[in-house]
């Protein structure tokens, strides 16, 4: 028999009905621009009595464990974060568009207790959590069904380095990401070491190409390798992309070089039908055959550790780093 705990069975009527909810998870990550994993002094926590700390979130102070055991990662920046930092979390959501975890986590033992959009609160009670991490932009409604469950920590809204900052605090090892954060940003500039030209990161979607924010996390690697950007991916103030762009408009992403992310079959297709237009033959990284192919899921779904890395691996490839 399923057991709740007197935090739970005070909400049991509201809970008992968010199963229709939906998370409203981040689609493409946070903008904005940052220099470190913590952000502002706003996501500190207080060391807190009892083996409780408190954090500042998107709705106020959270008391969370001082050493969370039970963790469920609703969403793939969560997710990625927490495996970054050695934490298998009991419980996850599915990816963007997808049936499971990212692939590039390798998380499939990981029980999945949410979609994107609605979590399960069933199989959340199951896992017997004791903290819920989830992405920015969480209604309160939806939030108040899962702090019933465990403490739940939502990020304010900003740059990725500070999001990431609240989910090192709550896990207990902020330290540890700004010492990882603080390496790949190394390696991002010596990969660019002696290099020049401009990049931009586009998502190829099947009504066209969408241009990717210099302040995601990409697009920051990016600049850290010392590569210019573009007009229509630095004005985009708060929106993560710009709009799709025509074959006939694709020569406002004439960049050096051009990362193009695919998240399904149909961009993947839509992708090798562009390549047989003019327009796009007429790209300058196409001619210089500095048109790399990544994976959209790590390019412009998530801003976790592991993402990080692996765009910085496929910077080093693009520009040549040894």
């Amino acid at each position: 028999m399923l057991m709740l705990g007197t935090r739970f069975t005070r909400t049991l009527l509201g809970a008992a009905v968010v199963g229709a909810l939906s998370l409203g998870l981040t689609a493409c990550g946070s903008s904005g621009s940052g220099d470190s994993a913590g952000g502002s002094d706003a996501s500190s926590s207080s060391a807190a009595k009892g083996g409780k700390r408190k954090l500042d979130t998107a709705f106020g102070a959270v008391e969370v464990p001082a050493e969370p055991k039970r963790i469920i990662a609703l969403g793939d920046t969560a997710l990625d974060t927490a495996l970054s930092l050695g934490i298998t979390p009991v419980g996850t959501s599915s990816s963007r568009g997808g049936t499971t975890a990212p692939a590039y986590l390798k998380a499939d033992g990981i029980p999945l207790v949410a979609t994107v959009k609605e979590p399960n609160i069933e199989a959340i009670l199951k896992t017997n959590p004791d903290l819920i991490l989830t992405s920015s932009g969480v209604e309160k409604s939806r939030y108040d069904q899962l702090s019933a469950v465990a403490p739940t920590v939502v990020p304010k809204s900003g740059d990725w380095r500070s999001v990431l900052g609240v989910y090192g605090e709550a896990l207990g090892h902020k330290d540890d990401l700004t010492t990882k954060l603080d390496a790949l940003d190394k390696r991002a500039a010596k990969a660019g070491e002696g290099k020049n030209g401009s990049a931009v990161v586009m998502r190829w979607m099947p009504n066209g190409p969408i241009v990717m924010n210099t302040t995601n996390m990409p697009g920051e690697m990016l600049k850290k390798a010392g590569a210019a950007t573009l007009p229509i991916a630095d004005g985009l103030g708060a929106q993560p992309h710009s709009d799709p762009l025509s074959l006939e408009n694709l020569n406002k992403a004439d960049a050096d070089r051009v990362f193009v992310a695919t998240l399904n079959a149909e961009g993947e297709k839509a992708l090798e039908t562009a390549r047989k237009q003019e327009a796009f033959t007429r790209l300058k990284a196409v001619g210089t055959n500095q048109l790399m192919g990544v994976d959209g899921q790590v390019w412009s779904s998530s801003s976790g550790p592991i993402a990080a890395e692996k765009v910085v691996e496929d910077i080093e490839k693009a520009f040549g780093a040894k």
